[in-house]
């Protein structure tokens, strides 16, 4: 008895199913892996937010101590970086005004449930006379 090889490309009579599973096992892995850099680029891009506010916030507070905490605030407002903690680290005093921004965020990952992710950025701003 001799076998019968299909040409490349081609399937026989009993593979009508093997894609399906195949489909079936990779799927649910790239839909996760999508979900994974979607929420990955979402605490990026808050990230990205929290810099920028310590940035202005060193620089509303290098003119004016008082408004380095609420521009930071005000800045953020529109945005869901969590809880926001301003600190100030150093002042005018000693040679550049310091901002520090802290902010706490929860993610949801599928698969694995609530994460809390902890952001930090900060800022330094030379004085002006």
């Amino acid at each position: 008895m001799r076998l019968r090889r299909s040409a490349p490309g081609r399937r026989g009579p009993n593979d009508g199913g093997v894609a399906s599973v195949e489909f079936a096992l990779v799927v649910p892995l790239l839909v996760l892996l999508l979900f994974g850099l979607v929420v990955a680029g979402s605490v990026y891009l808050d990230q990205l937010h929290l810099q920028s506010a310590a940035r202005n916030a060193a620089r509303a507070g290098s003119i004016s101590t008082a408004n380095a905490c609420s521009t930071a605030q005000a800045e953020l407002a529109a945005q869901s970086v969590g809880n926001l903690q301003c600190n100030v680290l150093s002042t005018c005093a000693n040679g550049g005004f310091r901002v520090e921004l802290k902010a706490d965020r929860i993610v949801t990952i599928p698969l694995l449930g609530d994460r809390n992710v902890n952001l930090k950025a900060t800022s330094t701003f030379a004085c002006t006379a």
